[in-house]
C-alpha cells in the first residue's frame, strides 16, 4: 500500500503554525514549554526552527483519557478541569493547529499521523466530528498545548544547537533526526512506513 506523505502545501501550513508557536512561547514563563520559552530566539532562528517537518507542539494527541473528558456529550466546559483560559496566541494557534490537523486527518490521515504522532484512534476522533465541534469542546482549553519531546532534553539540545544552525545541511540534518525519534518512538506506526515516509518529506523540501 502506497501512504502519501504530506503536500508541500502542508509543510507550508506546519511552518506557519511552527512560527506561530514561538513566538507565542518566546516570551512565556510557563513550564510547558521550558527550553524554547527561555532559548530566547531571534526572529530568524525561529524561522530555521520552523521549518521542521512536523508540529514543534503537540495536542496530547495520546491521551486518550484526556480527549475522552474533551469529547463527552457534556455541553459545559468544565472550568476546574481545563486549567487557566489561554491567551489570545495560544487560542489562536490551537484553533488553528485543530483545524489543520482535522482537515488533514479528512484528506490524507497518514499524513496527519506523520507530522503529529498522533495515533490511529485519536485521528479517527478528529474525523468523526464537525470541525465546529471540535473547536467549541477543545481551542479553548488552557491545558491543551504541550511541547513536543517535553521530556527529551537531547532531541531539544540538537534542535536548539544544530536545529537553527545557518548552515542548511546541518539544520536538515537536526530537523530529520528529530522526525525519526518522534516517529519511531510510537509503535504504532511501522518503522519501514515511516523510513519512506520520511524519505517523501526529504525529497519534497528540496
Amino acid at each position: 500500500m502506497e501512504y502519501q506523505g504530506p503536500t508541500p502545501d502542508d509543510l507550508a501550513n506546519i511552518k506557519a503554525l511552527n512560527r506561530l508557536f514561538l513566538a507565542a512561547v518566546s516570551t512565556s514563563a510557563s513550564q510547558r514549554f521550558g527550553p524554547v520559552a527561555a532559548s530566547q530566539l531571534t526572529e530568524l532562528q525561529q524561522a530555521r526552527l520552523a521549518d521542521v517537518p512536523f508540529l514543534l507542539f503537540s495536542f496530547r494527541e495520546y491521551d486518550t483519557e484526556f480527549w475522552q473528558r474533551i469529547l463527552s456529550d457534556e455541553s459545559q466546559i468544565d472550568l476546574i478541569d481545563s486549567g487557566d483560559p489561554p491567551g489570545q496566541e495560544i487560542r489562536q494557534l490551537q484553533a488553528a493547529g485543530l483545524a489543520f490537523l482535522w482537515q488533514l486527518v479528512q484528506r490524507n490521515p497518514y499524513a496527519a499521523r506523520l507530522v503529529s504522532a498522533a495515533p490511529v484512534s485519536w485521528c479517527e476522533r478528529l474525523s468523526d466530528l464537525t470541525l465546529v465541534g471540535l473547536l467549541r469542546r477543545a481551542a479553548m482549553r488552557g491545558d491543551l498545548l504541550q511541547l513536543r519531546f517535553r521530556d527529551e532534553e537531547a532531541i531539544w539540545r540538537r534542535l536548539l544547537g544544530n536545529g537553527i544552525s545557518p548552515t542548511r545541511q546541518a539544520r536538515l540534518t537536526s530537523h530529520h533526526s528529530a522526525l525519526q525519534a518522534m516517529l519511531t518512538s510510537e509503535p504504532e506506526l511501522a518503522y519501514n512506513r515511516v523510513s519512506a515516509a520520511a524519505c517523501r518529506i526529504r525529497e519534497t523540501k528540496v
